[in-house]
């Protein structure tokens, strides 16, 4: 192998030659990119009217997000206070209408059930008489009352239980329909025997 390069030596050092000029060319290139990249580099790091500095808008936005995650932490906190507060708070309500005598109509009196979330709270029945109104408040503990509840008063807790005062209404409504229809019909039928 000595001797092939030997009596190739004006080959092989042109080939050397050729290769040191092309890789030499490609040095030149390769720095040219990396100067071109690192002024582009430079350029984009240098604060100016048009940007800031990337590290420093880098350092500003992680800590703007360690304050967004203080506050939440904050919010998340006064949710958990609020909702400890709200159980307490009156959360189911029914109300029941009727009357306090049947000769007097409109359905004046009413029980209203004010509840928490325990179903304690107070039951509210005001009663509407001729001469006046009065009402009465009894303290409701877990669903149950100390004193005596009026037939009403127990619709209204069941009502705010079941948060169906709706219904309640419904019934009563129905319940009036059917009265006047049987009322009505009577009356027919006395009119069709008097005619007779």
């Amino acid at each position: 192998m000595l001797a092939f390069i030997e009596s190739n030596i004006v080959a092989v050092l042109a080939a050397v030659l050729i290769l040191t000029v092309i890789m030499t060319f490609a040095f030149l290139l390769a720095m040219l990119e990396v100067r071109r990249l690192k002024n582009k580099f430079d350029r984009f790091m240098r604060p100016n009217s048009k940007n800031h500095n990337l590290e420093l808008q880098l350092t500003e936005y992680l800590e703007e997000v360690r304050e967004i995650k203080a506050k939440n932490d904050g919010i998340f906190e006064d949710i958990e206070d609020i909702k400890r507060v709200l159980k307490t708070g009156i959360q189911k309500i029914g109300i029941v209408k009727y009357n306090t005598l049947e000769e007097i109509g409109g359905e004046l009196s009413y029980a209203i059930a004010l509840l928490d979330q325990n179903d304690s709270g107070i039951v509210l029945n005001s009663l509407y008489y001729r001469d006046g109104c009065y009402t009465y408040a009894k303290q409701i503990i877990a669903g149950d009352c100390l004193t005596p509840l009026s037939e009403e008063e127990q619709q209204a807790i069941v009502a705010a239980r079941d948060n169906s005062s709706n219904i309640v209404f419904k019934e009563r409504m129905m319940i009036k329909k059917r009265k006047r229809e049987l009322l009505r019909l009577k009356g027919t039928k006395k009119g069709v025997k008097e005619n007779v």
